[in-house]
C-alpha cells in the first residue's frame, strides 16, 4: 500500500505488479515541512457515516422475492498477512461500524492464514476465510477454503483445485491481468482501492490527505478503470454472468508521513469507502457463495453515497428476475432501475451505452437481445454503482 512518509517512494503491496511510482525528495522534504507547520490536518480525521445515511431495515428485502440485500467486503488482509499488522478485533468492530453483513477475509495464503482465520459470526458480521494467491495469469481470490491451495498453478488449475473444497475464484486486481480467458471465474473485482491510490497523482494525494478530511481522500482513489470494465463487457459476452466486486484491499497499513503521521486508509475508512453486495435468502457462507456464482452482485462506492437498496431487474409476464438471470426477449419484457438517490443512470448493452437517465427510477420497455447491467453516477458524475449482468435472449436462441 501507500507509504507516504520515511523513503522516497510509494511502497505497494508484493501481492500487486503495478511497478511503484517515485516521487522527488525535494517534495517529500516539502510536505514534511507543511506537517510541521500545521497544529492539526486532515490526516488525523476520520470518516464519519455514509452519505445519505443507513436504510433502516437490515436485512434489506428485494421486493418481490424471497431474497435479501447483503453487504458485505470483499478482499482483506489481517496480522496473517506478511504485509498488515491489523488485528482481528480492529477488523471486527470496523465492520460493525460500516454495517457488513459479511466480510470474506483474504490474507496472502499460508498455513496459518486458512488454520487460524476467524470463520462464523462475530457480532453482526459473518466472517468467510478465504486467500489471495498470485499466479502466471493475475491474482486470484478464493474463498471459502478449508485447506491451503497448492501454491505455483495457473489461474485456471488454482480454482479448479478451490472449486473441489466448495470455493470459488474471482479475479482480483483486474487491472494487472493479462488473460481474461481463464476458464471456471465466479467474478471480476471491478474496482479496487489499492490501484486506485497506485495510479492517484501522488502530489495531488499529500495534498488532499494535509488540508482535506479524510474522506476526500479516499473519494479520491475511488476510481473506475474504462479498461478494466471493457475486458468485463468482453468476457460478459463469453460467459455471462460474471460477478462484479468491489475490492477493498484493506490493510490497514498506509502511514501518513511515517512517525509524524497517523495511518490512513484503516479498516473502518475502507469499508466504508466500497462495498460489495449480494442478493441471497440468508446470510450464510453457503448462501453468500451461491449468489456470487449466480452472478447476483453489485459494487457501491459508499464514500458517495450509501449503495444498499440498488435495484437493477427485468420484469415480464413471468414475473421478476433478479441479477445473473437469462430471460427471452417479449413483448412483455421490460427492464427496471431503482437508485437509493438521484443519480445519473447509464443502462449498457454489450459494451455500449443505449440510454441515459437523471432520477431515481428508470424503466426500459421490451429490450432487444443482448447483454444489460446498469452504472449509475452522482449528481456530480462521480461513479458510485455497478450492477451484475441480465441477459435478454431470442426466444428461439434459449
Amino acid at each position: 500500500m501507500i507509504d507516504l512518509g520515511g523513503e522516497s517512494r510509494i511502497v505497494h503491496d508484493r501481492s500487486c505488479s503495478i511497478k511503484p511510482g517515485k516521487i522527488g525528495r525535494q517534495r517529500w522534504i516539502g510536505a514534511g515541512l507543511l506537517v510541521a507547520s500545521l497544529s492539526s490536518c486532515a490526516t488525523f480525521t476520520t470518516m464519519l457515516g455514509p452519505v445519505g445515511g443507513w436504510p433502516e431495515a437490515r436485512p434489506l428485502p428485494v421486493e418481490g422475492t424471497d431474497l435479501f440485500d447483503w453487504k458485505g467486503m470483499v478482499h482483506c488482509h489481517s496480522y496473517l498477512s506478511h504485509d498488515s499488522s491489523g488485528t482481528i478485533p480492529e477488523i471486527r468492530d470496523a465492520a460493525s461500524a460500516a454495517r457488513l453483513d459479511f466480510l470474506v477475509m483474504t490474507d496472502h495464503q499460508t498455513d496459518a492464514s486458512i488454520r487460524d482465520g476467524v470463520r462464523g459470526r462475530l457480532d453482526d458480521t459473518l466472517f468467510l476465510v478465504g486467500a489471495e494467491v498470485r499466479t502466471p495469469q493475475g491474482t486470484v481470490i478464493a474463498f471459502p477454503l478449508r485447506t491451503p491451495l497448492r501454491r505455483f498453478m495457473s489461474a485456471g488449475a488454482l480454482i479448479v483445485e478451490a472449486q473441489r473444497q466448495g470455493a470459488i475464484g474471482i479475479m482480483a486486481h483486474a487491472e494487472a491481468w493479462n488473460d481474461w480467458g481463464v476458464d471456471n471465474v465466479t467474478g471480476v473485482e471491478i474496482v479496487n482501492l489499492h490501484a486506485g491510490a497506485l495510479a492517484a497523482d501522488p502530489v495531488s494525494v499529500i495534498l488532499t490527505t494535509l488540508f482535506l478530511p479524510i474522506r476526500s481522500l479516499m473519494r479520491r482513489i475511488s476510481v473506475r478503470d474504462p479498461e478494466i470494465f471493457r475486458h468485463w463487457d468482453e468476457a460478459l459476452a463469453a460467459r455471462h454472468p460474471l460477478s462484479p466486486v468491489g475490492g477493498g484491499d484493506a490493510h490497514a497499513s498506509i502511514r501518513a508521513f511515517g512517525p509524524l503521521g497517523g495511518t490512513i486508509g484503516n479498516y473502518r475508512e475502507v469499508f466504508l469507502t466500497v462495498s460489495t453486495h449480494v442478493l441471497a435468502t440468508e446470510c450464510t457462507e453457503e448462501s453468500i457463495v451461491e449468489a456470487f456464482r449466480a452472478g447476483r452482485s453489485y459494487v457501491s462506492f459508499d464514500v458517495f453515497g450509501e449503495g444498499s437498496g440498488f435495484d437493477f431487474r427485468a420484469m415480464d409476464a413471468d414475473g421478476v428476475h433478479v441479477l445473473g438471470a437469462t430471460v427471452d426477449a417479449s413483448e412483455s419484457l421490460r427492464l427496471l432501475v431503482r437508485t437509493p438517490s438521484v443519480a445519473r443512470i447509464e443502462l449498457w448493452r454489450d459494451g455500449e451505452i443505449v440510454e441515459r437517465h437523471e432520477g431515481t427510477e428508470f424503466e426500459f420497455d421490451r429490450p432487444e437481445p443482448g447483454i444489460y447491467r446498469v452504472e449509475a453516477r452522482t449528481p456530480r458524475d462521480t461513479p458510485w454503482l455497478f450492477s451484475g449482468s441480465i441477459r435478454v435472449t431470442a426466444a428461439e436462441a434459449r
